[in-house]
């Protein structure tokens, strides 16, 4: 005697997209010596790294501006983040705000800039002096922003004296982990500077899924209701197939069902807040051998 059970969009319930129930004919399953297993699964990468949730999203970064300073606070939009995404999106505020300049070619200079180091795997933040002038030196020739802090609407607003930005990570709520980078405020000096991090940048808290099934209790694990660790092998966007080479049977726990849920988490037991509930899953039930 075995089943092959279809699970898919309908049966999601819950408002995170990770809860699926599948309710059994006849209002009830009889399980006797039965055990399950995963036949295949089709899912969407589609839940975020950087998110209010996961409260990740935060950096502030301080820029000298005249005889004094101004901070610009960051908060990333919730979403799935690449390093270059984050420094864009820093860059984008940056030309909002008129802290940037632009090259006699028209090319935009920054002067806080983001990068990945695949070599050394970290993250490196590019800190570049602010000059104090562009008529003279070093940024002679440049053209200063048409509005904001460092525009010419107001005066010259570029610092009286040079220096680097200077950015915060604050303890609660920054992207800190992200990047790599302990909590803190850097840099240690006003000098232009490549600042790497020194933590391993943990570019999303989802590394594999786990499958959980109320039907099961393994008594051999905690929680014990895993049924199939899912890796993943798609990138954010695409689908994650899964598609095992042997089955793994999972005994069922006797006794009589109206429903079966399944549940996805994170590997370390976390909830998983997908942003979309189109899977295809299969599952096999047969009497245990």
């Amino acid at each position: 005697m075995s089943y092959t059970l279809a699970i898919n969009s309908t049966n999601v319930i819950g408002n995170n997209n990770n809860t699926y129930q599948f309710n059994f004919i006849s209002g009830s399953f009889q399980a006797k010596d039965m055990e399950i297993s995963v036949g295949s699964l089709t899912m969407p990468y589609a839940w975020f790294n950087v998110s209010t949730t996961y409260n990740n999203n935060k950096i502030s970064i301080t820029f000298p501006y005249l005889a004094t300073t101004y901070t610009l606070p960051i908060i990333l939009p919730d979403g799935f983040y690449q390093i270059s995404d984050i420094n864009n999106y820093i860059e984008a505020q940056m030309i909002a705000n008129g802290l940037y300049l632009v090259s006699p070619t028209g090319t935009y200079v920054y002067f806080f800039q983001v990068f990945l180091n695949l070599n050394y795997y970290n993250i490196q933040i590019l800190l570049s002096a602010v000059p104090t002038t562009v008529a003279s030196g070093a940024y002679s020739g440049y053209v200063l922003p048409a509005t904001g802090y460092w525009s010419t609407v107001s005066g010259n607003g570029l610092p009286t004296v040079s220096s680097t930005p200077a950015f915060t990570l604050v303890t609660t709520g920054s992207i800190s982990t992200i990047i790599g980078f302990n909590t803190g405020i850097y840099p240690s000096t006003t000098l232009s500077q490549s600042i790497s991090g020194t933590l391993t940048p943990v570019g999303t808290t989802v590394n594999a899924l786990l499958m959980r099934c109320n039907l099961i209790n393994n008594g051999l694990a905690m929680p014990s209701d895993i049924l199939d660790l899912v890796p993943i092998n798609g990138t954010f966007g695409y689908n994650i197939t899964y598609d095992p080479s042997f089955e793994k049977w999972i005994a069922i726990r006797d006794g009589t069902y109206s429903s079966m849920i399944i549940t996805f988490t994170d590997q370390n037991n976390n909830t998983l807040y997908s942003r979309d509930p189109n899977l295809a899953l299969s599952l096999l039930i047969r009497k245990r051998k």
